[in-house]
């Protein structure tokens, strides 16, 4: 039969033709005949287990596989090609390039035809950017192995690749019947666009000449901007504010928003503007403004201004002239020295369904005025306001907001307050405790004033550095606990830098609000003792706890701290550094990772304690044994992880000790911190 084509040269007479890859493999298996049919059979084991896990992508464990595989082999004096080229292939994945390198030409020495070796060394050099020394590798590849080997042509395909690289010529064809988004319904398109931010979706415009039609012509895409993407270090911030290492981890890194891209959002929204946000460090100009009063006014529902954008109080008073209306549900003007009492009688007179508002550092809001605004507003002088959330951090009349609060009913409905302390020059604005503490003794029925609170934060309420003459600690303190801020019902909790707070006022705020809490974060507590701990936990067998932070309270022994992790089965945040935590703590730890119907530890933080290596150990082993568990569980979406593990400064655990915890950890990616003991 005939076939078209370049007719094949005959090889030369008492030439052997070239062996193909099955029969180079089976011949390298079995060149050291000395060696033992078992060995060749435990070989042959390890070798495919690391195949079996590269496929699955677990690149760790088919490396120690390849490493058996081959320590064996050269134990037997047995040198097989195909080992080094799998161990190659595994180390290029891990990005171990030098490594793979090694073994790719180990595997070329070997085998003269290993067509794996030199592609390996080819992609190598081009991952590390140099295609040239590339095209060398495999050109000469491509005259050293015989053309009948297997895998040829697939020499021949990397080497025009790479010589298209080289080219500056060179345009690819782009393939339009590719493009998920143009090939997608318009309207699914763009529910998927909505989850991007508004800098992602900037950068999404120069992809193609129908992604920027697509997006400019989208007014709701630009509705709701989101200037900033949140990574794991800064979720961790969040999740625990007193931990102050990951902020050393940020990097510095300028997130200022450029005042074009301001105004182009504000022009391409076209009036269907939901969510007024100027991020912080962005200038906000009056050509900004004019863009947002292009069109026709929007129905928004939030206004943000950043505690750092640069706006004049000439725009931001027309911006609230012309925004507020009663679809409007969250204001947050936080440190604007020019907002006043005339601006807090236009929110309220204007904003009706406000449910979010956050006047942090605006010291010239008085709060008497804030009762009388909104007494104004609402029909009956005992009802309250539709308010949920109320930031008023740093602000001079937190006392005042307190005490008039157990009198009047306006802000009743609160279920987030936020009255944190920390900037110590605005306490001095401020008259003195006594006439507030007077006036609450006066006070006939006082009443709880925020009976459905679920979220306080008192952070540096309770600290020290607040004594000054005009603004005493101890009484701020007796006045939490006589206006019953902590009441029953509230789940979380935040009073870092409690080191003022005496133990029968912290008991007395404690008691009642002690079993439902999901977040407590107490640092620094010098009242907060063991036997108060103990009297807490005393008629609670289980705790509903899920972040805790007792960093600094050194007043509690391990035991007590130990009870309680014992009761608290929902945990995910733990930061128990600077306290008496020991290898009883660590157990309760593992055995909360241990167990199935628990939530899982995904922040612990166990700095500057008496943790040995041996819990640590036992710790690290529990932690990949459960996320084995949940990756190969198929009713779970996402295998379980700790994210963060802090052992630093723990002189008990050696170097041993910490680099089997951070092999044992290294599956799931957790970050270690830990230093080696000196």
């Amino acid at each position: 039969m005939f076939v078209a084509g370049k007719k094949r040269k005959a090889p030369p007479a008492g030439a052997r033709a070239a062996p193909s890859a099955r029969a180079r493999t089976n011949a390298s298996l079995s060149a050291a005949s000395s060696a033992p049919k078992a060995t060749e059979a435990e070989i042959n084991k390890w070798y495919l287990l690391g195949t079996e896990n590269a496929r699955e992508r677990q690149y760790r464990t088919s490396l120690d596989y390849y490493n058996r595989a081959i320590a064996l082999a050269l134990n037997e004096n047995v040198r097989n090609a195909r080992l080094y080229e799998a161990r190659a292939h595994t180390l290029h994945k891990l990005g171990e390039y030098k490594r793979a390198m090694d073994d790719a030409k180990e595997a070329v020495i070997i085998d003269g035809n290993s067509t794996a070796g030199f592609m390996r060394i080819a992609s190598i050099l081009a991952a590390t950017g140099k295609p040239k020394d590339a095209l060398d590798v495999i050109t000469k590849g491509l005259k050293t192995v015989n053309a009948q080997t297997s895998g040829y042509t697939q020499m021949d395909v990397q080497r025009m690749s790479i010589e298209r690289q080289l080219d500056p010529t060179y345009v690819p064809r782009i393939d339009y019947r590719l493009d998920p988004i143009q090939r997608l319904p318009e309207d699914l398109a763009v529910l998927i666009l909505q989850l991007l931010d508004t800098r992602t979706l900037a950068i999404c415009r120069a992809v193609s000449r129908y992604w920027m039609t697509l997006i400019d012509f989208v007014p709701v895409l630009w509705s709701r901007p989101q200037f900033t993407s949140s990574n794991a270090i800064q979720r961790l911030i969040c999740q625990l504010p007193a931990y102050v290492k990951p902020r050393k981890q940020l990097p510095r890194q300028n997130h200022n928003v450029p005042e074009c891209i301001l105004r182009h959002v504000l022009e391409k929204s076209r009036g269907s503007l939901l969510s007024l946000w100027f991020p912080d460090g962005s200038a906000v100009t009056s050509a900004t403004v004019d863009a947002l009063f292009g069109h026709r006014r929007p129905r928004l529902a939030s206004v943000n201004i950043g505690r750092t954008a640069v706006v004049s109080e000439t725009l931001i008073n027309r911006v609230l002239n012309w925004t507020l209306s009663s679809q409007i549900t969250d204001i947050r003007l936080p440190y604007r020295s020019h907002i006043g009492n005339e601006a807090m009688e236009v929110i309220a007179r204007e904003a009706s369904a406000l449910r979010v508002l956050d006047i942090s550092g605006c010291t010239k809001v008085r709060v008497k005025h804030m009762f009388k605004a909104w007494n104004a507003v609402i029909a009956d002088a005992q009802g309250s306001t539709a308010l949920e959330k109320l930031y008023m951090n740093d602000h001079p009349g937190i006392p005042e907001l307190l005490v008039y609060s157990t009198k009047y009913r306006h802000f009743s409905n609160l279920k987030v307050l936020h009255i944190s302390i920390r900037d110590q020059g605005v306490l001095s604005m401020y008259a003195g405790l006594g006439p507030v503490m007077e006036y609450l003794q006066r006070i006939t029925n006082a009443q709880i004033p925020f009976p459905g609170l679920i979220e306080l934060n008192i952070d540096g309420v309770w600290d020290a550095t607040v004594a000054s003459r005009r603004f005493e600690s101890i009484n701020t303190a007796l006045l939490i606990s006589r206006c019953r801020l902590l009441c029953s019902g509230l789940c979380r909790l935040s009073a870092l830098d409690a080191t003022f707070v005496g133990a029968v006022l912290l008991h007395a705020s404690l008691t009642d609000c002690f079993s439902t809490l999901q977040k407590l974060h107490l640092t620094r507590a010098a009242g907060f003792d063991s036997s108060m701990l103990w009297t807490l936990m005393s008629v609670h067998q289980q705790l509903p706890l899920v972040s805790l932070d007792l960093s600094g309270c050194v007043a509690v022994d391990a035991p007590a701290i130990a009870a309680l992790i014992s009761r608290c089965i929902n945990l995910v945040h733990v930061n128990l550094s600077q306290t008496a935590a020991d290898n009883a703590v660590m157990a309760e730890l593992t055995r909360i990772v241990s167990a199935d119907d628990a939530a899982g530890l995904e922040v612990v933080v166990l700095d500057t304690t008496d943790i040995t290596g041996a819990a640590a150990r036992d710790f690290a082993s529990a932690c990949a044994k459960r996320y084995v568990r949940t990756r190969n569980n198929k009713h779970t979406h996402h295998a379980w992880r700790l994210s963060l593990f802090d052992i630093d400064n723990c002189f008990s655990i050696g170097s041993d000790a910490v680099a089997i915890v951070r092999d044992l950890l290294s599956f799931m990616q957790t970050r270690v911190l830990a230093a080696a003991p000196s």
